[in-house]
């Protein structure tokens, strides 16, 4: 080998690194492994798709253009292309490329949707319309084609909340009590397996789950009834009796609610919480579950600067040996929250780019439900914690007959139509776009 092709560096080590550093939200530096591959393909592609989603589209641009000139035609890379030049306020260029990939993968919902949108932005507005309801029925057309039948569940075991975060709705919650009882929960996993759920999400508009005084016996019920149980947690309502329980349970997994580097920043999100306990208790739920069937991962939800406040937050866990970290910004929670910048253009407020996006069908709204401690059934279960999207009540009916009832179904029209203004939530919700 000469010295030459020995300093070639390790294309499919490289890209395995960068996909890697991708999973883990490590995007910039993903980006700069790639960079060490500059004229593969491969690694343009991926390299322009992820500058793309760090919202640099003139830096992607050229990158795309430069696969298509070694693959001309390449679909993926002419929409991503195509969605580059959107981001940058050209989309009579973007059609150019996107009218032959309409034609080329008709039921593509992704390419429907980038085409209405470069339709509607480059003055096409019958014809935006036209493709951004096909988009809109594609990814409607599976929960359809299950008769509306859930396949998740979202269960709130305990109405209560002993911490007022700021990332959460809590200011409009009516009330701050109350717990699922056994009749309630044993109707729950009666139905869900009538319709044939496995994922059970203990997770809810409002409520820590923990605070519940049956909170193992019911998850060990759950877990024995076959159900892949999930649950969130702000982490509080733990000591080591407690946690040495949660690792025998054999959850599908526990995502741990924490994001801060010090006292003043975590204290500032999670009101009510102390933070050297909650990081006791991190550590020492991290630790437990190492080496269990149960998947751990903190989610650290961004406020203000939410992405410099993030990258604060892995590198100070990564420094306490936790690196399963999922990172996202506080979204409005259901409108509830006054969250970044107001969009005149869709009347919501958010802390992503949405002016240019468009209102697409909520995908937690199409697979699942979500159930408070008192039976009522929500169509949102994210957010909803005053039962404003109320479609009835599992104790009355299943939850097929549910779903395929008035309340629902009037919901998922105002989806179809594109237009939920004038439904509580969704209509105030930035979850639906981008």
């Amino acid at each position: 080998m000469t010295k030459k092709a020995a300093r070639l560096p390790d294309a499919a080590a490289l890209l395995a690194k960068a996909q890697h550093l991708m999973e883990g939200q490590m995007l910039d530096e993903a980006v700069q492994v790639l960079k060490k591959l500059s004229g593969n393909p491969e690694a343009d592609y991926r390299r322009a798709g992820l500058l793309l989603m760090l919202e640099r589209p003139a830096e992607a641009e050229p990158l795309f253009r430069s696969v298509l000139a070694v693959v001309p035609g390449h679909m993926d890379t002419m929409v991503g292309l195509a969605g580059c030049l959107v981001a940058q306020n050209r989309p009579q260029e973007a059609l150019a490329l996107l009218e032959p990939a309409v034609r080329a993968q008709p039921q593509s919902g992704r390419i429907a949707y980038l085409a209405g949108v470069a339709l509607d932005e480059a003055g096409h507005a019958p014809a935006s319309a036209a493709q951004l309801a096909k988009a809109r029925a594609l990814v409607i057309a599976p929960a359809e084609r299950r008769k509306l039948v859930p396949y998740e569940i979202y269960v709130q075991l305990s109405r209560r909340c002993n911490l007022h975060c700021t990332m959460c709705g809590w200011e409009i919650w009516k009330d701050n009590s109350g717990f699922m009882e056994w009749p309630v929960f044993e109707r729950v996993i009666a139905e869900a397996k009538t319709s044939g759920v496995k994922p059970m999400h203990i997770l809810a508009g409002q409520g820590e789950p923990f605070l519940h005084p049956e909170i193992f016996e019911m998850l060990e019920r759950a877990v024995a009834e076959g159900f892949d149980v999930g649950i969130v947690t702000n982490g509080t309502p733990f000591n080591p009796e407690r946690i040495q329980r949660l690792a025998g349970l054999g959850l599908s997994y526990l995502q741990f609610s924490f994001a801060g580097w010090d006292a003043k920043s975590y204290e500032s999100i999670y009101v009510g919480a102390k933070f050297e306990r909650t990081l006791a208790n991190l550590k020492a739920v991290h630790k437990a579950l190492k080496g269990t069937k149960t998947r751990f991962c903190v989610k650290a939800v961004g406020m203000g600067d939410w992405q410099e406040n993030l990258r604060k937050t892995k590198a100070f866990l990564a420094g306490h040996g936790i690196d399963e970290v999922w990172t996202v910004a506080a979204n409005n929670f259901g409108g509830s929250v006054q969250s970044g910048s107001f969009h005149d253009k869709h009347g919501v407020w958010s802390l992503k780019n949405i002016d240019h996006h468009r209102l697409m069908p909520c995908r937690i709204f199409l697979k699942a439900v979500g159930v408070f401690c008192d039976g009522t059934v929500t169509a949102c279960g994210c957010y909803d914690s005053n039962a404003q999207l109320r479609i009835g009540n599992i104790m009355e009916q299943g939850l097929a007959e549910i779903r395929n009832g008035e309340a629902y179904r009037g919901i998922l029209d105002g989806f179809r139509q594109g237009d939920v203004k004038g439904v509580p939530m969704c209509g105030g919700c930035d979850d639906p776009f981008g």
